[in-house]
């Protein structure tokens, strides 16, 4: 059973026991017509996404049903942190600076920093976050982490629990925010915490626009209280035109594209092909998502 092209379904779903939303359905388009239905397909038992991110309250409907709802968490992990990575690279490297000079045909050393012994504090060591910290080791980066599991994941110099989250904003040269959306995260980064930082660091946040005080952290941007921010997601997506944090010199805006790869659809298929390998034979499913997470 698959969308067909001008939408619609090939064959009947209403008897699916087993539903997956790919990325390819998503890119394409026709999802909107076409996933109300697969939402509401009755005889659903397990329904797979490609996302990692599982906010949507859509997707809290089908634990409320006893549907088993599993996530891609993991398959954009080495995009999303290569995209940290050169975020980072490019503020230490002053790089927009070189462009400027080019496309003003002015020839013009910059005074460059370089990433070696800088602290990236990362808030949410998960697949992404792990990622992340391994690339910073390999610029010799010292690493701080925050979680909530106390077992110190590899590559992580430091690791601190929630309730010691001011102590990473105080250390760190980049806050990588790589963590879940749900009631605990909800505006974790605020004028408090952005006071906290200090007022050369910048925030890199990869997870989701509502884990930040958006009007806290463009009065930050203003004030001078941090260096900048790099966001690739904010509050709302996308971010209106009139918003004053597209035209802050010290804030630089992406569409929400840091995890796109061609990599993506492959491995986001292979992980539910294997996943149904073990649905079918009675065993676990990997990237479970419990009532918990929400």
């Amino acid at each position: 059973m698959s969308p067909k092209p001008e939408g619609g379904w090939t064959r009947d779903p209403q008897d699916a026991e087993v539903a997956y939303f790919s990325e390819d359905f998503w890119t394409d388009g026709h999802f909107r017509t076409t996933l109300p239905e697969l939402f509401a397909l009755p005889n659903l038992k397990w329904f797979h996404t490609f996302s990692a991110g599982v906010d949507n309250p859509a997707f809290r409907s089908f634990i409320d049903r006893g549907v088993t709802l599993t996530n891609a968490a993991g398959t954009t992990a080495e995009p999303i942190a290569q995209y940290v990575l050169g975020m980072m690279l490019r503020v230490a490297k002053r790089m927009d600076d070189w462009t400027t000079a080019q496309r003003e045909k002015r020839w013009e050393q910059v005074r460059a920093n370089e990433l070696t012994g800088m602290t990236a504090g990362i808030v949410g060591v998960g697949h992404i976050g792990g990622e992340v910290a391994r690339l910073a080791k390999a610029f010799n980066m010292r690493v701080i982490g925050c979680r909530r599991t106390a077992r110190k994941p590899r590559h992580v110099d430091k690791l601190v629990p929630p309730e010691g989250l001011r102590n990473l904003l105080r250390q760190s040269d980049f806050v990588v925010l790589a963590l879940a959306l749900n009631s605990q995260s909800e505006e974790l980064i605020g004028a408090r915490e952005l006071r906290a930082m200090k007022d050369t660091a910048w925030l890199i946040n990869v997870s989701r626009g509502r884990i930040v005080d958006q009007d806290a952290l463009t009065d930050a941007l203003k004030s001078g209280a941090i260096g900048g921010a790099c966001l690739d997601v904010t509050r709302p997506e996308p971010l209106p035109e009139d918003n004053e944090l597209w035209t802050l010199p010290n804030a630089i805006i992406t569409p929400h594209n840091s995890g796109w790869s061609p990599l993506n659809l492959e491995r986001g298929t292979n992980l539910f092909l294997d996943n149904l390998a073990r649905y079918e034979a009675g065993r676990p499913l990997k990237n479970k998502v419990r009532a918990s997470d929400f």
